[in-house]
């Protein structure tokens, strides 16, 4: 075990576990890629194809939640298909024009759009919002969990 490599991927780890929380940081991906990169460095001999592909699988499942997060919260509480599509759009433009503020803004808006388009007042808009918003954390929750996940396993497997 190279010292310096090990180092380098538990940075790595460690900033995609921040990349959770901080928008334009691929969390879940970065902490994939330091594993496979490690893996590939010390010739798969402690990190196997298996592992690998384990990894991978929990990466897919967690850009799946982290996408659909917010529209499934919107949905759990009621929300309307305009309400999902707006939390859904709300959240893409929110990453992107927002970012980071708008991660949380951005659901939370296209939901309430969404619903008062379909006819809802204000305060059944909000509520439905507030579920998104609530998914929202949901998702960032899971996904830190299986960060976490992540990067214990890959300490236990390479010590």
């Amino acid at each position: 075990m190279h010292t310096g490599a090990v180092v380098l991927a538990i940075i790595v780890i460690l900033v995609g576990i921040a990349g959770i929380f901080i928008p334009y940081i691929p969390g879940i991906p970065l902490i994939f890629i330091a594993i496979l990169a490690y893996g590939w460095y010390e010739g798969f001999q402690h990190i196997t194809a298996y592992y690998i592909a384990f990894m991978a699988a929990l990466t897919v499942l967690a850009l799946v939640v982290d996408y659909l997060s917010a529209t499934l919260g919107a949905k759990y509480f009621g929300s309307s298909k305009y309400g999902i599509y707006g939390a859904l759009l709300g959240t893409l433009l929110g990453i992107i024009i927002f970012a980071p503020i708008g991660i949380f803004v951005g659901p939370f808006l296209g939901a309430m759009v969404g619903e008062m388009m379909a006819g809802k007042d204000i305060n059944a808009a909000a509520k439905t919002s507030l579920g998104t918003i609530a998914g929202l954390f949901s998702g960032i929750a899971f996904n830190l969990v299986l960060g976490l996940v992540m990067f214990i396993s890959f300490l236990i497997i390479i010590f």
